[in-house]
């Protein structure tokens, strides 16, 4: 089990491991029925080839799967407990399937209130397999002193 990261273990500048995944057709029609989102250009490849809604005859994973992802950079690092406060994400570029989504996170700055809660902003960014920025985000975390 992991132990949880405290507060003063935490610094500006700081990096958390990053990680890849692969985003295939069944990665894309599990989030649909986990999320209940099943619009076609998620998972409908025909549908999708012959709309090209984003530019593009394929399908595109959702943008909450993307923001998922990006969370998953601090709970991998510092526990599937840690308390996570606020998300602010943007998306900037769809991520087709059979692409390959590279997330990395940063601390930004760390916060010190009182016991109970100290927290620490943290930037992650995801990247296709063209290189290009698909979203990013700033989570805070609350953290444990």
């Amino acid at each position: 089990m992991k132990t949880a990261i405290r507060f003063r273990d935490v610094n500006p500048g700081d990096e958390l491991p990053g990680f890849e995944k692969y985003i295939d057709q069944a990665f894309i029609d599990k989030y649909a029925v986990a999320s209940l989102d099943l619009n076609p250009v998620h998972i409908d490849p025909d549908w999708a080839a012959r709309a090209q809604v984003f530019g593009r005859p394929a399908t595109v994973a959702h943008g909450m799967s993307t923001m998922s992802l990006m969370s998953a950079v601090v709970t991998r690092a510092w526990g599937a407990t840690v308390p996570i406060m606020r998300m602010k994400s943007k998306f900037t570029k769809p991520v087709w399937v059979d692409q390959t989504v590279t997330l990395n996170g940063k601390v930004k700055e760390v916060h010190h209130l009182n016991p109970g809660r100290h927290y620490a902003s943290v930037d992650v960014t995801a990247h296709d397999s063209e290189g290009d920025l698909v979203g990013f985000c700033e989570i805070q975390v609350r953290l444990a002193g």
